[in-house]
């Protein structure tokens, strides 16, 4: 410990680092979310729109709504917020209104690259490729067993290309253990032009509040949940992930017609021929689950893969006006098997239709969000979002949310205690404020469900505060987050057979700075407590510091930086999750529990204009002997050491 830190403290003398830089802010972003299922996100959906719109900014005074839509984590409320106060003579007064804008430092960032006050011309022509290996060291269980058929390349490729009003993204993807290079592709082609759009291949679609389709993974409490809360979903995008069971295979039409100088109505059109990977019980001829997690390496995986077909048709209506839309969406989901999964996220029986009815009244100091749906047996799901604009600084919002048991929606995202929009009910009321330096998130969430969820014997019930407070103090910023949630939740003691359901409480405590000095440098430290408190243990504790130190300076300089992290926590239950952005397009989140350290090293370097060279070394070091991982995934050992190169090329 003593060693890695004095490391450490030497790298202080000698990285050049700044703070406020794309990756950086997303980093920061991502890890003050509710920690997501899977252990990496694929990030391309985000950061390919940002590096397009950053190289082709968008018009504020003559951009409309739909357009400015286009950008990441940009909600209506924001746009409504910055073109009430337009049309905007200089950049000056542009980003005076941005900063003044109570919403997270990266949206801020965004709209400060991608937005302009005048036209520019358009590039013609936009190229990436992307190539990006990664390697683990250490021996892997299902390598060593044999029980993985392929071989241990890990390897993804993307190209994006946009010429004028055609936009072109390939994605071919092949995890550890796989047996084709092209495990997973993903193909779209996108034309779109004022008043139209066509997307052919694959796209992903997400309408009104997502109680019904809700593709953008985006929808998670969080200290930004004003504008998380408030994301509204209007039509379709190509999809840029490797997530292979959260896109459509077809096409997707778009007509807008404008009415006139503040209305417009939308039609579109929806057709999938998707095949889904799922646990097929041959005797029966039926589906017992859907197969999510990606990975086909062994036999049993490789069985999943393909097994069922998915056909979508649908149509969607849509009215809107400055302050007020509303919208009507029908698909009709069926499949070549019945599925009769257990699972609430999963869709049950064979074919049916989805419904929903969404739309918004009001603008940006004072707007109603609402959605209602009806899955194939006619369950419900009903959701409103109210937000109210005391003054610039100070914004009310409550998050009215209600699910029928039963209810089946497997595209889906839910702005609640759980990923899945079924079986839960909740309000969530919070406030946000904003004055000076200092920015300041506070919300409360009570919930419970009526049947017993997935890990519990019982019905939940539960409460959560979470409390989010940014200081800005010239070259430091204090970051400061306190996450309280009393619960429902499954307790075994060891001289028991059955689980039972009892009170579990839960908190967690950060607090993080980051200091620049200079022009060029910047260290980053995180503190971070998490303890669990029920009638039946001991209190159960967990800690986590964080050390960082980059460096980042002109776009053709060499980039560099280093962090460690040590950990120390009881057991699973007082983990603490910890987002990593490791290369463009890709992060991890590492579930760090028991004790141990973590090494992570990164070098970024501009081989010449347009090309950008990327290596990251991650080193995780338990202080218990044993393993790492579980299943095949398992590493023999207390030391699991991640390799990852990627290449990009950029042609404009």
């Amino acid at each position: 410990m003593i060693r890695s830190v004095s490391i450490i403290v030497l790298f202080f003398f000698v990285l050049n680092i700044s703070a406020k830089d794309f990756e950086t802010l997303l980093e920061n972003y991502f890890g003050n979310r509710t920690p997501a299922a899977q252990d990496y996100l694929d990030l391309s959906q985000i950061q390919d729109v940002f590096e397009f719109f950053q190289s082709n900014p968008i018009n504020i005074n003559s951009a409309n709504k739909k357009q400015l839509r286009d950008l990441p984590f940009i909600t209506d409320w924001i746009i409504d917020e910055i073109k009430s106060k337009g049309p905007y003579k200089t950049r000056f007064e542009l980003e005076k209104v941005i900063n003044e804008i109570a919403a997270d430092e990266i949206i801020k960032f965004i709209l400060k690259e991608c937005l302009i006050t005048s036209n520019t011309i358009s590039k013609d022509f936009n190229n990436n490729y992307t190539v990006r290996y990664r390697s683990n060291l250490e021996p892997i269980k299902g390598f060593e067993n044999e029980k993985y058929l392929g071989s241990e390349l890990n390897f993804y490729q993307k190209l994006r290309t946009r010429y004028q009003d055609f936009d072109l993204n390939l994605v071919i993807d092949k995890d550890d253990g796989e047996v084709s290079l092209t495990d997973f592709y993903s193909l779209a082609l996108k034309y779109e032009k004022e008043n139209f759009k066509v997307i052919a291949g694959d796209y992903n679609i997400s309408y009104g509040l997502g109680n019904l389709y809700d593709q953008s993974f985006l929808s998670l409490k969080n200290s930004d949940f004003i504008n998380t809360s408030s994301e509204f979903g209007h039509g379709a995008e190509m999809n840029r992930s490797t997530i292979d069971f959260n896109f459509f295979r077809g096409v997707y039409l778009e007509k807008t017609f404008y009415l006139n100088s503040f209305s417009d109505f939308r039609i579109a059109a929806l057709y999938g021929n998707t095949k889904r990977s799922a646990t097929v019980d041959f005797d029966r001829d039926i589906v017992s689950s859907v197969y999510k997690s990606g990975y086909f390496r062994t036999e049993t995986e490789i069985e999943k893969k393909n097994q069922l077909n998915e056909s979508l048709l649908g149509i969607n209506l849509e009215y809107e006006t400055q302050n007020f839309s509303l919208g009507f969406l029908t698909t009709h989901l069926g499949y070549d098997k019945f599925i009769e999964s257990t699972s609430f996220s999963s869709f049950y029986g064979r074919n049916g239709f989805l419904n929903t009815l969404y739309g918004r009244v009001g603008s940006n100091d004072e707007i109603l969000k609402f959605e209602l749906c009806t899955d194939i047996n006619n369950n419900l799901s009903f959701r409103t979002n109210y937000l109210l604009e005391f003054y610039d600084n100070l914004i009310f919002l409550t998050d009215l949310r209600y699910t029928d048991p039963n209810y089946r929606a497997p595209y889906a995202t839910n702005f609640g205690e759980q990923s899945f929009v079924a079986n839960e009910k909740g309000v969530l009321t919070g406030i946000s404020y904003n004055i000076d330096n200092i920015t300041l998130a506070l919300f409360s969430d009570i919930y419970n469900s009526d049947l017993k969820t997935f890990t519990t014997t019982k019905p939940i019930r539960g409460v959560e505060y979470y409390l989010d407070m940014i200081l800005n103090s010239q070259s430091t910023k204090y970051h400061i987050r306190i996450d309280y949630e009393r619960k429902s939740d499954t307790f075994k003691e060891d001289s028991l057979i059955t689980k039972f359901t009892i009170p579990n409480t839960k908190l967690n405590t950060r607090f993080e700075i980051n200091r620049s000095i200079g022009n060029n440098f910047n260290f980053r430290g995180r503190a971070e407590l998490s303890f669990r408190i029920n009638d039946f243990q001991d209190l159960q504790t967990g800690n986590l510091i964080l050390l960082e130190l980059k460096r980042k300076g002109s776009k053709l300089d060499l980039h560099y930086g280093i962090s460690y992290i040590s950990f120390n926590t009881s057991d699973f239950e007082t983990v603490i999750y910890t987002y990593m952005y490791q290369v463009p397009g890709f992060a991890y989140v590492y579930p760090f529990y028991q004790s141990g350290n973590n090494i992570n090293i990164f070098v970024k370097y501009n081989i010449i204009d347009g090309v950008d060279m990327w290596l990251r070394a991650n080193h995780l070091f338990k202080n218990s002997s044993g393993k790492i991982g579980s299943g095949n995934e398992e590493v023999i050992g207390n030391k699991r050491t991640q390799l990852i190169f990627q290449m990009q090329y950029n042609i404009n």
